[in-house]
């Protein structure tokens, strides 16, 4: 069994020294490492960020997001198939939002409840572009990115769990339902989420929490010894009583990464048909047809799993041709090969930058570069500036280090 690397997430807005920290891989972070599932023993360490994705390398990648950044509710839509409840729930919320929806990443539970509502997980958009581009930025794709509150065990014997840390609290009250406060809140967040009636409380408690709840005039069972909250989050975490966040546009990205990774040597071999021998590494038209014929199998497979719906494979480069073609003709009139195009152009200005991995979404094409320096980023950025291309682009993300910097690009039509 491959062996799954936990992270907890920090607060990435709080400084993590006098100074700060200068890149988000300085932040420390608690993980573990574990080889059962689920974990007999759960060792907790903390490390920075960049010294524990150092060790991700085949290994599952398992998420937890702090309980106070994701809001759980439950949405009724008159949708039975998960695929179309996802696109209604975003609507069927906003009144509950002064955020403007398009801003929030909505995920669902795989089942709606016996009542026929969709448990449904709401984060900011930014929170998950943060927490997932240092993984990103190294091609590393986590498994699943689960909200602390749900990771807590959840019996249905009426009990809620409770896991008090030093000044802080998450609470499950149900199997898809809870909340995360400070620790002084605690009292006032359970008034207002039992309603008339008192709940019994299972508290995990970690080193460090001095807390006397029995002052919660409730009934409570204590069960003390955690030495860190991480340990409880790893070993409880069942994938069938939570909500993985990763869906939608963010499942996309990770079953694009994968495919990516899969397709590099196939793509390269077909640059002429998907027209990306342009970002690749020279290689010859001859060469590319003297290895056509052996890699035709896995470029079939390839295929299937990237477009579904043509299984029946007559001539692989005209159905190539066309899906791609099918691509380009968006209402902006540019697609993914003309922003390909575009790219291409900009890379002879900046030739220093390499390509680690590209996602084409929403009519635009988002691009992980590495370097050397940031003054490849700049040739680029004056390339574009000056109107070359016809692309319009952004920089979301630039990173700088002794490893060189990681940089994320938005390339979309001028």
């Amino acid at each position: 069994m491959r062996e799954t690397l936990h992270i907890r997430l920090p607060d990435w807005n709080q400084p993590q020294s006098e100074g700060g920290a200068t890149s988000v891989e300085s932040f420390v972070v608690a993980y573990a490492i574990t080889s059962t599932e689920p974990p007999v023993s759960v060792l907790v360490r903390q490390a920075p960020l960049g010294e524990v994705l150092d060790q991700a390398s085949g290994k599952i990648i398992r998420l937890y997001a702090p309980a106070q950044d994701v809001r759980l509710l439950t949405a009724a839509v008159p949708a039975k198939q998960a695929n179309k409840a996802a696109m209604a729930v975003p609507y069927a919320l906003e009144d509950q939002f002064a955020e403007d929806v398009e801003t929030l990443h909505f995920a669902i539970a795989g089942l709606p409840q016996p009542n026929g509502e969709w448990p449904v997980a709401v984060v900011a958009d930014q929170h998950m572009r943060d927490w997932l581009s240092p993984f990103n930025a190294r091609g590393l794709v986590p498994d699943a990115l689960i909200p602390e509150t749900l990771a807590l065990p959840w019996r249905e014997d009426g009990r809620w769990t409770v896991l008090a840390e030093p000044g802080h609290i998450t609470v499950r009250t149900g199997p898809t339902s809870g909340f995360g406060c400070l620790e002084e809140d605690l009292e006032l967040f359970l008034g207002l989420a039992e309603g008339d009636s008192k709940q019994a409380l299972r508290i995990l408690i970690t080193q460090g929490v001095d807390a006397d709840f029995t002052k919660l005039e409730r009934d409570v069972e204590l069960l003390p010894g955690l030495s860190h909250p991480l340990e409880a989050l790893a070993r409880h975490y069942r994938a069938a009583q939570s909500i993985n966040l990763l869906q939608g546009a963010f499942a996309l990205r990770r079953a694009m990464a994968r495919e990516w990774q899969a397709w590099k040597l196939p793509t390269a071999l077909l640059a002429g048909v998907f027209a990306l021998a342009v970002i690749g590494n020279g290689v010859t038209a001859l060469a590319l047809k003297s290895q056509v014929a052996a890699q035709e199998k896995a470029n079939e497979e390839r295929f299937r799993a990237l477009f579904p719906a043509e299984q029946r494979i007559v001539n692989l480069r005209v159905q190539a041709e066309q899906q791609f073609t099918a691509l380009q003709g968006g209402a902006r009139g540019a697609g993914l090969l003309s922003l390909i195009d575009a790219f291409a152009g900009g890379l002879k200005a900046a030739p220093t930058l390499q390509v680690e991995g590209m996602q084409y979404r929403e009519g635009a094409l988002f691009l992980s570069l590495s370097g050397t320096d940031l003054s490849a980023l700049d040739q680029l950025k004056t390339h574009f500036a000056n109107g070359h291309g016809g692309a319009k682009l952004d920089v979301q993300s630039a990173n700088s280090g002794d490893g060189g910097v990681q940089v994320r690009i938005k390339l979309s039509p001028a």
